[in-house]
């Protein structure tokens, strides 16, 4: 099956690049080839550690066009007709329901023509923002248009337990038709840093470690990335 994962999020700093990371890492485990699309060519956090992997197809498209979406949209489809494979993530950069929320049935039907199936993880912040960012991608944004068991909305532990964030108790939350999980924290933040500036595949440094990546480090990248596996399952592994 072809399928669009889109890691999604109305902020930075809500750990976007971390869940398109574990999505790809998830996709590689059976070595089949992965495109991966940095949205924000200025900051290609997750395409830098990828970038010396064979089975890694990278594009860099600036996704986030506020005023010009249609250049965006269309760069974004032309990409994934001519370039990608069967199986693509998408790192959308902060800013971009600026421009493919407002895009979202045309990104749906470019899916369907080219015989995707799109999936969608949404990053929540704590405040009142990123609730109601959320609240309007449900109402006529980039989720509107993904079937609701593909949606997935993400509450990042490191900023908190799940009541802490507005969308907790936000309105909207009682009748929106998407599911949730907490997307677990690597910790202590000393094994994170090593992490996040290590290249290569998390899962390698986890089995083999690197400059610096001692045996505890490789302990806890191991157990945090199964724990990342289990809370994305919902549309990792899809009923049906």
């Amino acid at each position: 099956m072809k399928r669009i994962y889109i890691s999604h999020g109305d902020k930075g700093g809500v750990g976007k690049s971390i869940v398109a990371a574990v999505l790809t890492e998830f996709l590689l485990q059976d070595d089949a080839p992965v495109s991966l699309v940095e949205g924000d060519p200025s900051q290609p956090d997750v395409g830098i550690r990828y970038m010396d992997d064979p089975a890694v197809r990278l594009g860099a498209l600036p996704l986030n066009r506020a005023g010009d979406a249609e250049t965006a949209m269309a760069d974004l489809s032309y990409w994934l007709e001519q370039e990608a494979g069967d199986r693509v993530v998408v790192n959308l950069p902060a800013g971009a329901s600026e421009t493919l929320d407002h895009l979202a049935e045309p990104l749906r039907m470019v899916a369907d023509a080219l015989g995707y199936t799109l999936y969608c993880t949404y990053s929540l912040g704590k405040g009142d923002t990123p609730a109601a960012g959320l609240a309007k991608s449900l109402n006529s944004g980039v989720l509107r248009y993904i079937d609701p068991a593909h949606r997935l909305a993400l509450f990042p532990a490191f900023q908190g337990k799940q009541e802490s964030f507005a969308w907790y108790s936000h309105k909207a939350r009682k009748d929106a038709d998407l599911r949730e999980s907490v997307m677990p924290a690597l910790s202590p933040r000393a094994v994170f840093d090593k992490m996040l500036h290590a290249r290569g595949r998390i899962r390698t440094l986890a089995q083999e470690g690197g400059e610096g990546i001692l045996v505890y480090d490789k302990i806890a990248m191991h157990r945090w990335l199964q724990q990342s596996f289990a809370a994305l399952a919902p549309i990792l592994k899809p009923e049906g």
